[in-house]
């Protein structure tokens, strides 16, 4: 009996310290979680409203882009995306999953023919979840499938960029990455941050199957909307010399090419074309092709980034900078056998080999005599006279108007003397040796149109962020030779485009100043070139600078036979739409 009561007793104090334990834990516990974790900021209370608060980000819509005129070039359309879900068959239908899941393929594929059957049925199975079948349907195909009402279909909308014109102005825009919603190349990519705008947020309580409460509270911050950006450049212009530029690498079998168009007095882009290009709705096609002479990617703007040896049209560089410090007159005069020899450097021959005996600073404009310009860069100019000029000039030298752009490059005395030599000088005279993008060239010549003050190139017009709008202004970059020495520079231009100039290179009833240039890269065939031709209209008064280039023409290598064509049609296009009156007889 004694026994029985002490293991009686024994039990009874094991079950009162489990409990006394379990109520310390308890204790513990609530200790924890309503004192330890209070100070912390962490309650259950904030839990519980967690689980029945439910949050959502809301897309801010992204900056519209337009031209110069108010055309649209980049905007947002919403669109659905399709999917099924294969798993649900094996429910809905127990007898015969897979008949039914070929049925809906087979209905999907009439009502979105661009989705094949063959794929449909090869890359579902009975047990995938959520699949995609298709991106970006017409707003007819939606309507379609929602009034069909099929089982175990769903479209869920999303926003895309689009780009109404295509290729229109795509190596300037760039596109939107419909994976990473992020700007790539050109204005997207500049000013992603201004035209993505910022996310809002929505907060609201939902019951336990997640559907919000129309009672319950709820919380919403509005999105803040992208800035909308107006550029400079005017898209029917845009689209002609688009077109000119296609048609004409087409017809000389050249690689590529780009034409770039300045505004004379306000260094605004009127229009920058490049060939080859791309669709930035469709810029996944795309991918591993190239341009700038098969170097480059298509996507990158060929008048920004792809540098080259400029040619005859550097001359007028040469010009300028001797022009400027009253060293030579357009009358000065030297003798010309066809060749020049130095010292210090290799012989110079002309283009084609020939001389032309005594002739004036004009005539080696007309005659694009590689010796006179070397004669003018190493007898009267000197390195310490001529590479100021080609730094004050902005050449070698990136603008960054518009995302990635090249530098260019070239050498100077400022290096150490392993790199630099007096053959660098001569052959820099007649643009070799030196690299530089077309717009650099082009402003070369914008410079001398605009009595010798160089205005800073730009492409955004105005920038409306939600009501602020900012509106860029012509700036002046920097003085780079007198009017002076400008205005004698434009009368030899205009004579070097006249004189002797074949009819295809003249713009009837315009004077124009140009220059063309035939430019070859060392280590490659002489038939390989770098064809273009630089220069302003009219004349007497320049509204606009046009630069040229043709990447390697196959039918006529020369610049005043290749690029002398296209330059002139350009040309004579915009003095149509524009309505700049003749300053000549025809």
């Amino acid at each position: 009996m004694y026994d029985q009561l002490r293991r009686a007793r024994k039990r009874q104090m094991i079950i009162f310290l489990l409990v006394v334990v379990t109520l310390g834990g308890l204790l513990g516990r609530l200790y924890y979680w309503q004192i330890a974790q209070a100070h912390s900021g962490y309650n259950l209370a904030q839990l519980a409203s967690q689980e029945h608060l439910q949050n959502q980000i809301l897309n801010a819509p992204r900056g519209i882009i337009y031209d110069a005129t108010g055309h649209i070039l980049a905007t947002n359309v919403i669109r659905d995306d399709v999917y099924i879900e294969p798993i649900q068959f094996s429910v809905d239908h127990p007898d015969s999953p897979q008949n039914a899941l070929v049925s809906l393929i087979l209905t999907l594929h009439r009502v979105l023919p661009q989705v094949s059957e063959n794929t449909l049925t090869q890359d579902f199975a009975l047990n995938q979840q959520a699949v995609l079948v298709a991106t970006r349907i017409d707003p007819a195909q939606s309507q379609q499938l929602q009034s069909l009402q099929l089982p175990d279909v769903f479209l869920e909308p999303r926003t895309w960029r689009v780009y109404p014109a295509g290729t229109l102005a795509a190596q300037i825009l760039g596109f939107v990455s419909s994976s990473t919603n992020q700007g790539v190349y050109g204005i997207e990519s500049q000013y992603n941050a201004l035209l993505a705008g910022k996310p809002g947020s929505f907060t609201a309580e939902t019951d336990l199957n997640g559907n919000p409460l129309i009672v319950g509270a709820s919380s919403e911050q509005a999105p803040v909307p992208g800035a909308n950006i107006s550029l400079t450049i005017d898209s029917a212009i845009q689209y002609m010399v688009q077109n000119d530029l296609d048609n004409a690498v087409k017809q000389l079998g050249a690689q590529g090419g780009s034409v770039t168009v300045i505004n004379a007095r306000t260094g605004a882009i009127v229009a920058m074309a490049g060939n080859p290009t791309f669709d930035p709705n469709q810029y996944g096609n795309y991918s591993g092709q190239t341009g700038c002479l098969g170097t480059e990617e298509v996507y990158f703007n060929p008048s920004l980034y792809c540098a080259y040896e400029p040619g005859s049209v550097m001359k007028a560089v040469t010009m300028a900078a001797a022009l400027d410090q009253g060293l030579i007159t357009p009358n000065t005069t030297f003798y010309d056998p066809g060749y020049i020899q130095f010292n210090d450097a290799p012989i110079v021959y002309n283009w084609n080999y020939q001389g032309y005996g005594m002739e004036t600073m004009t005539q080696v404009l007309l005659h694009s005599a590689n010796v006179g310009a070397a004669w003018v860069a190493h007898n009267i100019l000197g390195a310490q006279r001529f590479y100021p000029y080609v730094a004050a000039f902005h050449l070698g030298q990136a603008y960054n108007i518009d995302g990635a752009e090249e530098s260019g490059n070239y050498r100077t005395p400022s290096n150490s003397p392993q790199v630099w030599s007096p053959s660098d000088l001569t052959r820099q005279a007649f643009g070799q040796s030196i690299q530089v993008t077309p717009l650099q060239m082009a402003m070369v010549y914008q410079t001398i149109a605009n009595g010798g003050l160089m205005m800073r190139p730009y492409i955004v017009a105005s920038i409306d962020n939600n009501g602020q709008v900012t509106t860029t202004q012509p700036q002046v970059e920097r003085r780079v030779i007198s009017a002076k020495a400008a205005r004698e520079l434009s009368g030899m231009l205009v004579s070097a485009a006249f004189d002797g100039a074949p009819q295809s290179t003249i713009v009837p009833g315009y004077t124009v100043a140009s220059k063309t240039g035939t430019a070859t890269t060392q280590g490659i065939s002489n038939t390989q070139t770098e064809a273009s031709m630089a220069g302003f209209l009219p004349a007497s008064s320049p509204q606009f600078v046009i630069l040229v280039k043709l990447d390697r023409p196959a039918g006529s290598i020369f610049g005043i036979t290749a690029a002398g064509p296209l330059w002139q049609t350009v040309a004579q296009q915009l003095m149509w739409y524009y309505h700049v009156p003749p300053d000549a007889g025809t």
